[in-house]
């Protein structure tokens, strides 16, 4: 759903700013003036997002398997500086929007892209301010369990990356890679579900049961918004099909 403040502004464009034939692709985004300008940015800020999570990943990585808190601190950083420049470059990329660079509908879509698209690097940075900033006590039970989830969400990340890329260069193959997202989330449940059972067999107290199932719950959360920009992606490329 977008804000209402955005919606409102997505204006129809006039006859004169149709696009030609030859810049329609087929089943993907339309494009004219400025469409390869958005394209460009789209694919920034993806290349951003991707390295908030990667560096997110190292984080992780570094607090809950290597026991190095100095360094998930810096990858932390990294982190966050890499979601603010995608921040940035969202908020470019709904000024040439809101200025008229796409058919409205196109429009609608990429906002809607990028939104859901800077939602994963949201959800890893709030992963990691919280295991952080309460500095969770991770029992060597769910080691194993969480470094299966960073990989799984790892190559999400990176059917992500070519799922959009698809999106702009060749929607056919879209469908391969959202395919793969979805089963790859399977894998990232049935962890979860593995992992939350082991804690609440462990005997340890009730309140560090609760707090270990929400860091696990908010670490699963990259891989379910992930499956949510998949499924708006196939809906995108079935819309323009038709």
């Amino acid at each position: 759903m977008l804000p209402s403040s955005i919606e409102g502004r997505l204006t129809p464009v006039g006859r004169r700013g149709y696009p030609s034939p030859e810049s329609i692709r087929p089943g993907g985004i339309v494009f004219f003036r400025k469409g390869k300008r958005i394209e460009e940015l789209v694919l920034r800020h993806l290349k951003q997002v991707d390295a908030t999570l990667v560096a997110f990943n190292e984080s992780l990585i570094a607090y809950v398997v290597e026991k190095e808190i100095e360094k998930a601190k810096e990858y932390a950083l990294k982190t966050h500086n890499a979601e603010g420049r995608a921040d940035d470059i969202r908020r470019e990329v709904e000024v040439e929007l809101l200025a008229g660079a796409l058919l409205a509908p196109s429009r609608r879509d990429i906002l809607e892209i990028i939104e859901q698209v800077d939602r994963l690097a949201n959800s890893g940075e709030a992963t990691l301010d919280t295991l952080l900033l309460e500095r969770i006590d991770i029992p060597e039970e769910i080691v194993t369990y969480i470094e299966q989830i960073a990989e799984e969400t790892g190559k999400i990340r990176e059917e992500v990356n070519s799922a959009l890329h698809a999106l702009f260069h060749d929607p056919s193959n879209t469908t391969v890679h959202t395919k793969e997202i979805e089963i790859l989330e399977g894998n990232v449940d049935r962890l979860e579900r593995e992992a939350l059972k082991t804690i609440f067999k462990m005997e340890i107290d009730l309140a560090r049961k609760l707090q270990l199932r929400d860091f696990i719950e908010d670490l699963v959360e990259i891989s379910d918004r992930a499956e949510d920009l998949s499924d708006r992606i196939d809906i995108m490329v079935a819309e323009r099909s038709l």
